[in-house]
């Protein structure tokens, strides 16, 4: 099978063959959908030694996509949707948006790669975060690990760091650099963490402006220390993509993502568009329980704004935890879910969007009846109300719609 026919198959990621992908808690996986098949470990194994032939379980995975007729075991959170109902997955976008780089590798039948370089990379260093979002973890937030730690008595380590020390991590990030394509910053928040700042310094040193820098952020930060990310760095960068980790706007947002500041993220994305037009900024909220009625709103006021563009947005849609899932929605409020989104449909197609914003929308409704998991909403209201108690919130004041819901009737 040629390289062409290996992205049009449906056994096939090219994740695994161009891309590194390291964790908060030191895990390295094949990507941010995979946790599941751990690589290796930073803190036991050389990062060079991981992303090595000498590597089999990298290897076999490598095969095993090669080989099909399926995907790994491991990569059903993009099988299941595929075959359910959608072929929007992140393993299909990812061979879509990055299979022009299979022709840059030399791939071998045992599943090796002959003289491998890293393409495209997500290195997680930490799990520092600002935030405390509703359907976060501690793995990805040191402040909702200080919470669990301090009120709900777990035993769990607040700063989780992906590397004891990155002195190895950046010579092997260097010894790649003339093969860079793309980097992809999350958290944590990526604008709080020093080693971004670093990365980023690494690429000024070597010219390398046509790198394509990726976030996801919170946009509650452009400042760390005595650096402007705007003014120093995303200036001199011919790519940046920024993902919106924005999941409503005003009240609904700083309770989604308790700590951040409706006003202060809006007046931080007037600053990047005026100060770095070429930025190409998409809304990319996490679909859930909470916000199902609100993306909309939002999604209208950033466009009337000039904040982003019509067809910008990406929905990312949570399946875990389950009980923040929309599949975990009672049917009669499906059916106003429903509505509500075939209405924001209709309006989004009356301002001339393409398909594939219609497509968006469409996904997270066929999504929502994919499974009925109603049985967790016992579980949904405990953990608001706990959060709640903690966080002096309140859902029913926020989210009024959900009324019935909350209450159990």
């Amino acid at each position: 099978m040629n390289n062409k026919e290996l992205l049009k198959s449906k056994h096939f990621c090219i994740q695994p063959f161009i891309h590194a992908c390291v964790w908060t808690d030191s895990r390295v996986v094949p990507c941010c959908i995979n946790h599941d098949y751990v690589l290796g470990n930073t803190k036991t194994t050389p990062i060079t030694e991981i992303y090595s032939n000498n590597n089999e379980k990298l290897v076999a995975l490598r095969k095993e996509m090669l080989d099909g007729p399926d995907l790994p075991e491991s990569c059903s959170r993009c099988s299941i949707p595929e075959s359910e109902y959608t072929n929007n997955s992140y393993r299909y976008n990812s061979n879509k948006n990055y299979g022009h780089l299979i022709e840059n590798i030399q791939i071998n039948n045992d599943g090796t790669i002959t003289d491998a370089k890293i393409l495209t990379w997500d290195v997680r260093f930490s799990n520092l975060c600002n935030l405390k979002c509703r359907t976060c973890d501690s793995i990805n937030s040191s402040k909702i690990a200080e919470e669990e730690r301090k009120y709900q008595g777990k035993t769990i380590q607040i700063l989780k760091e992906a590397f004891d020390d990155t002195t190895e991590f950046f010579e092997f990030f260097e010894s790649n650099i003339d093969s860079i394509e793309e980097i992809y910053f999350c958290g944590g928040e990526p604008l709080l963490l020093e080693d971004h700042y670093k990365m980023l310094d690494i690429l000024v040193a070597h010219e390398k402006f046509d790198t394509v820098l990726r976030y996801n952020t919170n946009c509650t930060k452009i400042f760390f220390k005595d650096k402007n990310v705007v003014d120093n760095y995303w200036v001199k960068f011919k790519h940046v993509r920024l993902g919106l980790s924005l999941d409503a706007g005003w009240e609904q947002l700083s309770y989604i993502r308790h700590g951040s500041n409706w006003d202060v993220v809006l007046e931080n994305l007037k600053y990047i568009v005026s100060k770095c037009p070429h930025v190409y900024m998409h809304l990319s909220p996490t679909i859930s329980i909470l916000n199902a009625f609100h993306i909309s709103k939002l999604h209208k006021f950033l466009v009337e704004e000039k904040l982003t563009k019509l067809d910008n947005i990406y929905f990312n849609i949570l399946t875990f935890p389950t009980f923040y899932s929309i599949t975990s929605l009672p049917a009669d409020l499906k059916e106003q879910v429903k509505q509500h989104w075939e209405e924001y449909k209709l309006y989004v197609t009356a301002l001339g969007a393409t398909d594939y914003v219609k497509e968006e929308i469409d996904k997270v409704i066929k999504y929502m009846y994919t499974q009925d998991q109603s049985h967790t909403l016992d579980d949904f209201r405990k953990e608001t109300e706990l959060k709640d108690n903690l966080r002096k919130e309140s859902a029913r004041d926020v989210f009024p719609e959900l009324w019935s819901l909350l209450n159990g009737s």
